[in-house]
């Protein structure tokens, strides 16, 4: 399976690298990499550096500007068994569809969505055509299993921070 990881955002000097933007938590996971994929090829990564959110990658068959120019704006994918994530990280995709209740054991929906502001995730649940959110915060969840699709939350903490659609 195949997960998105950046987008080529343009070529970088002569001789062929990509400068790409980096949608995981670190660029420093893609320096462990040793294929990506971009449109229907796979390219072996060659050498790469990063800097920020940002990573420069020199890709087998890519030898000039030209070619990586020809790469811009193209979403980049990785092998997702290739990524290791840290401990009580998730892949958004992982998240999807599971299962939410509250530790009393009311559920609060499926997660159709999770948007990402910066400070901390947010989830979007939906039960019964109702929607409501709330932030992926380290005090209000208690356990995630992406494997059985399920998140538990602290129906305390829950109450002080949900905020449900009208």
């Amino acid at each position: 399976m195949k997960i998105e990881v950046g987008k080529v955002l343009k070529a970088q000097g002569i001789k062929g690298e990509i400068k790409l933007q980096c949608f995981l938590d670190s660029a420093l996971m893609l320096k462990e990499l040793k294929n990506l994929y971009i449109g229907s090829n796979m390219y072996t990564i060659e050498h790469m550096r990063t800097d920020g959110t940002y990573c420069y990658a020199k890709l087998a068959g890519i030898f000039d500007r030209t070619a990586a120019e020809a790469l811009q704006n193209c979403a980049v994918f990785a092998d997702k068994e290739s990524l290791i994530l840290p401990q009580n990280r998730y892949f958004v995709q992982d998240l999807l569809d599971c299962i939410v209740a509250k530790d009393n054991g009311e559920i609060v929906g499926r997660v159709i969505d999770v948007l990402q502001y910066g400070a901390a995730d947010v989830f979007v649940c939906q039960n019964n055509g109702k929607e409501v959110s709330f932030p992926f915060l380290n005090d209000l969840i208690i356990f995630v299993n992406v494997d059985c699709k399920k998140i538990v939350l602290s129906a305390e903490r829950f109450a002080e921070v949900a905020v449900y659609e009208d």
